[in-house]
């Protein structure tokens, strides 16, 4: 396991292993054929590079696993999308990402603590969601939220 620094965080992930489990998983799209996951997946090339290169550097491939959530249409036609996906690996220190609010119990973001790249937001967190079968222990989840442009045409789901 490596030991880095992102941000407020100090994680420990295995960039090999959590690599390979993306490797051999299938398109977020082969498991939900919604337009909004179909849109996110064909918009992966046409990020920002950063954004893409943060995904890689702790082994992910955005196009695969992960939990995707299509927010909103913003006014200039880009889309707000939010979501995780898992790495192996540990938090070690910083904020969780997610804080249970004492009245409610409920969980509320930590909006002012994500790490910002370009127009997304990264943010880290030991509460564990929907961690496919078979994805290697430890599991650490990254949580995101960012503007994503709309690359395929609605009626055809094909791009535009």
């Amino acid at each position: 396991m490596k030991r880095i620094q992102i941000h407020k965080w100090i994680i420990e992930y295995n960039y090999n292993k959590t690599k390979e489990f993306y490797k051999n998983f299938h398109l977020i799209t082969d498991g939900c054929d919604c337009l909004n996951c179909k849109n996110f997946v064909e918009a992966i090339p046409v990020l920002p590079k950063d954004v893409i290169t943060f995904f890689e550097s702790l082994g992910i491939d955005p196009r695969k696993e992960g939990e995707v959530s299509e927010y909103c249409e913003n006014e200039d036609g880009t889309h707000l999308y939010g979501g995780f996906f898992h790495l192996v690996g540990r938090l070690i220190s910083g904020p969780d990402v997610w804080n249970k609010n004492d009245e409610s119990g409920t969980m509320k973001s930590l909006d002012k603590d994500l790490y910002k790249i370009e127009n997304f937001k990264f943010g880290f967190t030991n509460e564990i969601n929907l961690a496919r079968d078979g994805f290697p222990e430890p599991i650490l989840q990254i949580e995101f939220e960012g503007i994503v442009p709309w690359v395929i045409s609605e009626e055809s789901g094909k791009f535009i």
